[in-house]
């Protein structure tokens, strides 16, 4: 009895283990199975698919975004280095640019410990090397992944060679209210230069510490020798640097900054001179009339008198922008007097006009 009952369990077990290996061996629908999963070493980081160029002053980098997930959508990223690779094309051999022939492994970066390059928020960015005049550099990066697989090779990028470009010389700003009107003298290009010139400017307020450093006001490059540059503070002091960008294809380079040039915006406009002033005696006093200023920012006159005794002048009386006359009763008889009158603006300053012509009037 008990030899059979053996020999049933046995049986029965056998059966179990048989089912397990089918199940686990092929792909059966009652197992639950969708797909053979990916090996460990094979799971990668997604490829690489924004290689670019980033120019700044005086400087070239290549620039790609750090891997947000693997190649099978999985998280954290499994990110052991990057590699670079590089062909050197020459100029008069330029039909295959873009095929996969001709790349060496140029550089293989640790991004956490980078021996060159460095890594600014969300990306990477790489020195780009000399680049001979006769030739193109055509730049692949690819992830490799902590078992030392590659990931998909990234987008081509073809570099030409550029020359060294001097910065913008004879930076002239002008200032009004709120705004800067600057204008530069273009550098001297080779004679050969067969590309494009374009120009940047960056800003900077020294006197407040959250902006100390400088900062792109031109995010797309210009093509003009001039620029406004609005919405500023009056009364508050500004610095502007411009550079010039030069551009083959999709290959750039940036000069130097220029020399540093200071200003303070606001309105320094004042308004312009009164005309038709005349001054006379007339019932015991001194009349003054001229006619009505233009200005749009008038707040009002000055009148300027002084004697022929002390020789002092001072201002008797500041009008409003209504007032275009004035009648002076307080003199002495038989001397004589010396009037002028200037129109000031609403600004901080009181922008002052040039003043009228001085008119002597002699008391009865």
């Amino acid at each position: 009895m008990v030899c059979l009952v053996n020999k049933i369990l046995t049986k029965d077990y056998f059966l179990l283990y048989l089912g397990l290996a089918l199940c686990l061996g092929f792909s059966c629908s009652a197992c639950g199975k969708r797909g053979d999963p990916m090996p460990p070493s094979l799971v990668v980081a997604e490829k690489i698919s924004d290689l670019s160029l980033v120019v700044k002053p005086g400087e070239r980098y290549l620039s790609w975004s750090l891997p947000r997930k693997n190649s099978d959508n999985t998280k954290p990223v499994d990110l052991g280095a990057f590699k670079v690779k590089l062909k050197k094309v020459p100029k008069d051999l330029d039909s295959c640019r873009y095929c996969d022939e001709g790349f060496f492994d140029y550089l293989t970066i640790n991004p956490f410990k980078p021996e060159s390059g460095y890594q600014l928020g969300t990306s990477f960015y790489l020195p780009v090397p000399k680049i001979p005049k006769d030739f193109i550099y055509v730049f692949s990066v690819t992830s490799i992944n902590s078992r030392g697989w590659h990931s998909e090779v990234s987008n081509k990028l073809a570099l030409f060679a550029l020359p060294e470009i001097t910065p913008p010389s004879r930076v002239e700003l002008i200032p009004s209210a709120s705004i800067v009107d600057l204008s530069w003298q273009a550098p001297v290009l080779p004679a050969d230069f067969s590309g494009e010139l374009y120009f940047r400017v960056y800003r900077r307020q020294p006197e407040v510490q959250e902006q100390r450093r400088w900062r792109l006001i031109t995010p797309e490059a210009i093509s003009d020798t001039n620029f406004i540059d609005v919405g500023l503070n009056d009364w508050h002091s500004y610095e502007y640097v411009i550079t010039a960008v030069a551009k083959i294809e999709k290959s750039l380079i940036e000069s130097s900054y220029s020399e540093i040039a200071h200003i303070t915006p606001g309105d320094y406009t004042p308004p312009a001179q009164l005309e038709n002033f005349s001054a006379f005696y007339y019932e015991a006093g001194i009349q003054l009339i001229w006619n009505p200023s233009g200005a749009a920012d008038l707040a009002g006159y000055n009148v300027y008198r002084r004697d022929d005794i002390s020789g002092l002048e001072q201002i008797i009386a500041v009008l409003t922008p209504e007032q275009s006359e004035f009648f002076d009763i307080n003199q002495v008889g038989g001397r004589t007097y010396y009037y002028r009158v200037t129109a000031f603006d609403s600004s901080d300053r009181k922008n002052e006009s040039d003043s009228t012509p001085e008119i002597a009037v002699k008391m009865q």
